[in-house]
């Protein structure tokens, strides 16, 4: 005779999952509701992979236990199929051989949350700033788009980068006298540049417009508002076992997403406002500090090519902390632009990857 099933589990199982399952589906949606009139939204994409492993790993007890709610997790997986590109590619079709790559022309772009030199796993800062600029110059990128570049001295831009006849900058100054923003550097003319100012906030959006191949385009360099938590610290509880701090840690980091993704709603907004108005074709480049399973991702990926999904191969993470679940980086050029590579080399010299890519436009 098989072994009696327990009722007590039975129902409590399919209790778990069907919870875990509208979580999940709660995910799904949350792509189509804007954080700055429903902050929520911003937790249930941001919570997607997690709560997914999770519907994983019920299915997989389901299966084990030959229990009649495995329907349950199924349902719950099935539409991430839909949305799993987005993380992962195997390298189809789009991307195309090295050779090929480097005898095709097109314009290269790098974009880089460089994290201010503080936040690598070099022996300083000078070490993070020697990697950076040596990655750049192994590249060798027509266009160069950085993000928390934090210096003593705004003149160290042009010396760090010399081959760079153009730049363009907008900074903050930090209570101990530092600078720190985003950097904009060109082999192409510039024609004009400029900045999106958001209120309450050092986040900011610097844009500069190149000529390329006869068509003028705008270059958005984007930092949209961080989530001011510390994985890091977060990591650290639970391997060092200091679980008294960590729901306090927790709570209070939901509390600063809810509110950082309020606002990235709004910058969006502001930054579709701009490419609008402005009537230009537009590369949008840099830090989004969203997934892809988010409004902020959806909204700028509307109209537009993700380059990842594009030409990207294996993981697209670009958030070293908690590799590869956080791809918050991104790179987004106009439908009729052919991306012909797109490339996250894992270096150690910030907490991101940078973002490489190479575009026929």
């Amino acid at each position: 005779m098989g072994r009696k099933k327990n009722p007590f589990l039975s129902v409590s199982f399919r209790l778990v999952a069907t919870v875990f399952c509208i979580l999940l589906l709660l995910s799904y949606v949350s792509v189509l509701i804007d954080p700055g009139t429903f902050p929520p939204a911003g937790f249930f994409g941001l919570y997607f992979i997690p709560v997914l492993a999770v519907n994983v790993l019920l299915l997989i007890l389901a299966l084990l236990r030959w229990s009649s709610s495995v329907w349950i997790p199924v349902i719950a997986i099935l539409p991430s199929l839909f949305f799993a590109g987005f993380f992962f590619r195997a390298g189809d079709r789009n991307s195309l051989p090295e050779k090929v790559v480097s005898e095709t022309d097109g314009l290269k772009a790098l974009t880089w949350n460089i994290g201010g030199f503080r936040s690598g796993t070099g022996a300083g800062v000078s070490d993070n700033i020697l990697g950076v600029r040596n990655l750049v110059d192994a590249e060798d990128p027509d266009m160069v788009l950085l993000q928390e570049f934090r210096t003593d001295d705004t003149s160290r831009v042009r010396r760090m980068f010399p081959h760079y006849p153009y730049a363009r900058m907008h900074f903050y100054r930090l209570r101990n006298g530092d600078y720190v923003g985003n950097v904009t550097l060109s082999r192409l003319p510039l024609l004009g540049s400029g900045h999106l100012p958001f209120r309450g906030t050092t986040n900011r959006v610097l844009y500069t417009d190149v000529e390329y191949a006869g068509q003028v385009y705008r270059f958005y360099n984007v930092h949209l508002e961080s989530n001011n938590i510390s994985l890091a610290s977060l990591v650290k509880d639970v391997k060092g076992g200091g679980y008294d701090e960590l729901p306090h840690e927790l709570a209070e980091a939901h509390e600063k997403v809810k509110k950082s993704s309020s606002r990235r709603g709004g910058q969006v907004r502001a930054l579709l406002e701009d490419i609008s108005g402005s009537g230009l074709p537009a590369v949008v480049c840099g830090d989004v500090n969203d997934t892809p399973m988010s409004y902020c991702f959806r909204t700028l990926y509307r109209g537009r090519k993700d380059t990842f999904c594009e030409a990207g191969k294996g993981f697209g993470a670009t958030y070293r902390m908690l590799w590869p679940l956080l791809r918050i980086d991104y790179v987004f050029v106009p439908q009729e632009a052919e991306v012909l590579e797109h490339r996250t080399p894992r270096v150690d010299w910030s907490d991101h990857y940078p973002v490489i890519v190479k575009v026929h436009m």
